[in-house]
């Protein structure tokens, strides 16, 4: 057996995590329910804020999606006022 079997090694600071830790590092957190998440895996317009559609839609009332797709809606005319009629 070596002597050095019981000591901690000395880890330096400045080591970068491997590339399979990397993902966890770098993982993010969802603004609404606080689950770590992939932006790549996010089903959500804003990927760097929600881990899913329903979160950004339960957060923000409406989804960046059907923000893009709306229209305005049509304001309906007002039929003309008819003129005043001149007492006699």
């Amino acid at each position: 057996m070596t002597e050095d079997a019981g000591e901690a090694k000395e880890v330096p600071e400045n080591r970068t995590p491997s590339p399979r830790n990397a993902e966890l590092v770098s993982m993010l957190h969802c603004t609404r329910c606080g689950l770590s998440y992939l932006p790549s895996k996010s089903t959500s317009a804003l990927k760097l804020t929600y881990c899913s559609f329903l979160c950004e839609l339960g957060d923000l009332g409406f989804s960046m999606v059907g923000l893009e797709h709306m229209e305005r809606a049509k304001k309906p005319e007002k039929p003309p006022e008819p003129e005043p009629v001149a007492a006699e």
